[in-house]
């Protein structure tokens, strides 16, 4: 995951892939999810004030060679037309948001040469205001390109957050190589249907309803809301930042194992009764401990909405956040803490179908959810389509300059590494008292997964992607 700002990607020729139809659009009654009206009120809300943000997510990969554009336009209609996020949005309207669709036969993809790009930050600039601009419309608000080059091609490719998340990334980047690999050899491509993020929409609106300050689902939620001063927990070093307001935010990238050590660290935490992300927590637990003496750890956590094999194959923003709470036990190692965080973070994922604005609406007596919500997510990216070709393809999910009001984690375990991407605001507090704190996580992880008693020392925040190993 790398910020836009810190990208640098080799010069070339520019190719756009314009989406059109001959077909008006159609509004559709199916609600937008809990996240998705709250991502698309702020966007509007932060356009209205003028205020920065990068409401996108986006992903660049190379292909060899120099693209054949007429292979690359086959394969990106394919995919609009398979998945339902590609040709379904919301906009604003009176009351609420409005649905909308266009029948996916009438979709049609056509390249358009931009011309070509001398300077690394020259054509950095002109990718970050196209995406901008293209994700910020109203409409099919995505943007599809190439930089070719005779000797290796970026495809990229950005569209609002609301419409994907990190699964469906991984998605995109196998099935259009898959796509474009076939219509180079002239081969069919033979997928499956792929569900709509609609369905999951509609089911999420009748388990909202279903739900009320009693329903015995909202019990973790109700515990988590109750431990001491109620509402979310304060990160364990000062940001500079008490109102929780949201600030400008910076995102850095933190180097945490080799592939080598992530297993060894794996190993380690299966020996005491929990998986690595469970190791994640109890080492954010006990480091949080070491520096506050609180031994209470809270922290909303992401976890998949897919429940059903099926879904794998869905694109949209299919995540929800669920309260984890653990105690830790007395004079705690991190041996002791493993068990406790896999018990707590096991209860925090069966909530998983339980939505976070729905809960805190039932449970506060504002109801008031932060704009965006800190967290820390562990993501196991190893089983990912195409995880094992993201190396050789320089691919990398791209993001923009945005705010932030507190810190969000997101530990990503992919073949050959694990990193830990950070987000929090841009104040003189948080770059003095985060990266004191992770550096400590990482230690502790990386003490047990070389199971010595020493282990490395902390190594600092870095910015950009390309921080260990040639990642």
């Amino acid at each position: 995951m790398t910020e836009i700002l810190d990208w640098r990607p080799r010069p070339g020729e520019v190719v756009e892939f314009e989406l059109t139809t001959d077909r008006a659009p159609v509004p559709h009654d199916v609600p937008a999810s809990h996240f998705q009206r709250a991502h698309l009120r702020l966007a509007a809300a932060n356009r209205a004030a003028g205020r920065r943000q990068s409401p996108w997510v986006a992903m660049a990969f190379d292909l060899e060679g120099r693209a054949d554009l007429d292979a690359l336009t086959e394969a990106w209609q394919g995919l609009v037309r398979r998945h339902e996020a590609f040709h379904t949005w919301y906009e604003p309207g009176p009351e609420d948001l409005t649905g909308f669709r266009i029948p996916p036969e009438s979709l049609t993809v056509r390249p358009v040469r931009v011309g070509d790009f001398a300077g690394r930050d020259e054509l950095r600039d002109h990718l970050h205001r196209r995406i901008d601009e293209r994700t910020s419309a109203s409409g099919l608000g995505m943007l599809a390109g190439v930089v070719r080059r005779d000797t290796a091609s970026t495809v990229y490719f950005a569209i609002d957050h609301a419409y994907t998340d990190g699964h469906s990334v991984a998605l995109l980047f196998h099935e259009l190589r898959a796509r474009y690999h076939a219509a180079r050899a002239g081969a069919p491509v033979d997928l499956p249907p792929a569900p709509g993020y609609l369905d999951l929409n509609r089911r999420e609106r009748r388990r909202s309803e279903s739900l009320t300050k009693t329903s015995p689902e909202l019990a973790a939620w109700s515990e988590f809301l109750a431990v001491k001063d109620g509402g979310f927990p304060a990160f364990p070093v000062e940001l500079g930042n008490d109102t929780g307001e949201l600030l400008a935010g910076t995102r850095l990238e933190y180097p945490v194992f080799t592939g080598d050590e992530a297993r060894a660290f794996r190993a380690y935490c299966a020996r005491h009764g929990g998986g690595l992300g469970a190791g994640f927590f109890a080492a954010l637990a006990l480091a949080q401990w070491e520096f506050t003496g609180n031994d209470v750890y809270r922290v909303l956590t992401a976890v998949s909405t897919r429940a059903y094999p099926r879904l794998l194959r869905a694109h949209g923003w299919l995540v929800n956040l669920v309260p984890l709470l653990f105690r830790l036990p007395a004079s705690p190692t991190l041996a002791d803490a493993i068990a406790v965080a896999q018990q707590g973070f096991q209860r925090a994922r069966e909530g998983y179908d339980v939505p976070l604005h729905r809960a805190l609406e039932l449970l506060l007596e504002d109801g008031d959810v932060p704009d965006i919500p800190p967290m820390a997510s562990y993501l196991d990216g190893r089983s990912a389509p195409g995880a094992r070709d993201y190396l050789d393809a320089d691919a990398t999910v791209l993001t923009g300059p945005d705010n932030a009001g507190g810190v969000s984690l997101w530990l990503n375990w992919f073949p050959d590494r694990a990193d830990l991407v950070v987000s929090m605001p841009d104040t003189p507090q948080a770059a003095a008292g985060v990266p004191k704190y992770l550096d400590r996580v990482r230690e502790i992880m990386l003490t047990a997964a070389a199971g010595s008693p020493r282990g490395p020392g902390p190594v600092g925040l870095v910015t950009g992607r390309r921080v260990a190993e040639g990642v």
